[in-house]
């Protein structure tokens, strides 16, 4: 019997320490009530990696973002082929600086040309006619060694010579050709002749930070291919255009517009962590009633005000705002629930005086 009268006791007291009604209770008539609602009680500030342009983007405020979304991008630089051909080396890797590569090696990339040979022309032994003393800029010549016949096309010429790029026909290095306007090869055509040489890799330079390669040694590109991106030169090394989330969460700032000129480290958007959800209540100084971090207090959400939620005190603020002559400090609760919305109104329940 005084085991059973001990435990009693126990029990009564626990239930003194306590300032949470039990879950069954519903008469909260005995506490002061402060209004308070769900908030982020940690933020992810995404900036701009670098200045430059934002590409075209319609986040706003209130929009729901996974981890990993995409969010902004930065405008970035293609450096492209300046023709066809093969690549034959390339002088860096993402993340590097393009300004290094230029000053180690001259170059960011080399290109093998498909057109790999070109003569120096003359007007030596060209016919006697206007037209074929002077010829022109993207014109098509002819020439033939023994049986094998080849075409091309002048691409820069003066008073005295000219150069052709060969298109078709396999010629050794330092051969000289007669060339003629036109494929009959006649006498009358005669433009002059040309010595075969073979050209050397094309040079491609860039400068800044290159964010990412599209070709890898070997490839074979077209003209106008686009084979790396550069972001801006103050941008660090190893940076990347996109700027992503990088928790779920809720935009709650855009710092930046559309399309908008930005610096590095700019605010471009806030966004309200999901993961990490709080209450906040505005108290008045009369309802503190001596509350203190790591009190358990009843706490209802207008969305089911029969459901009565245990809050615990994570932080009250050391100063108050005085509104209407009262003073209000603000205090931080955590509640054991999952499915909480940002922005949701809450009920906190403080003991009366």
């Amino acid at each position: 019997m005084r085991k059973i009268l001990g435990f009693l006791v126990c029990l009564v007291l626990l239930a003194a320490m306590t300032a949470v009604p039990a879950a069954a209770e519903t008469d909260l008539t005995a506490y002061s009530i402060s209004n308070g609602t769900v908030q982020a009680s940690a933020f992810d500030d995404l900036t701009a990696p670098c200045s430059g342009t934002l590409l075209p983007f319609d986040w706003s405020i209130g929009d729901t973002v996974e981890a990993g979304t995409v969010l902004f991008q930065m405008m970035t630089t293609r450096i492209t082929a300046p023709e066809n051909g093969i690549v034959s080396c390339l002088f860096v890797e993402e993340g590097d600086s393009a300004d290094a590569a230029m000053s180690t090696y001259g170059a960011v990339a080399t290109l093998e040309p498909e057109h790999l040979l070109r003569m120096h022309g003359n007007y030596n032994g060209a016919h006697q006619e206007q037209d074929c003393l002077h010829i022109h800029v993207g014109q098509p010549l002819f020439f033939k060694l023994g049986h094998e016949k080849g075409s091309g096309v002048v691409i820069s010429n003066s008073d005295r010579d000219y150069e052709v790029e060969i298109f078709t026909g396999e010629y050794n290095i330092d051969k000289i050709l007669t060339l003629y306007k036109d494929e009959d090869y006649d006498y009358h055509g005669r433009v002059g002749e040309g010595k075969v040489y073979r050209r050397d890799d094309v040079t491609i330079g860039a400068s800044c930070v290159v964010t990412e390669l599209l070709v890898k040694r070997g490839d074979s590109v077209k003209k106008g291919d686009t084979l790396l991106l550069l972001l801006p030169p103050d941008a660090d090394l190893g940076a990347v255009p996109d700027v992503t989330a990088p928790s779920a969460g809720v935009i709650s700032t855009v710092g930046a517009a559309s399309g908008q000129q930005v610096w590095k480290g700019q605010l471009l958007a806030r966004i309200s962590r999901t993961d990490s959800l709080e209450i906040v209540a505005d108290v008045d100084e009369m309802d503190l009633n001596g509350l203190k971090v790591g009190d358990r207090v009843p706490v209802t959400l207008d969305t089911n005000e029969s459901e009565i939620l245990t809050g615990t005190v994570t932080e009250i603020s050391g100063l108050g705002v005085t509104r209407q002559n009262a003073a209000y400090f603000t205090v931080h609760l955590t509640v054991d629930k999952s499915d909480l919305m940002l922005g949701q109104s809450a009920s906190v329940y403080l003991p009366r005086n």
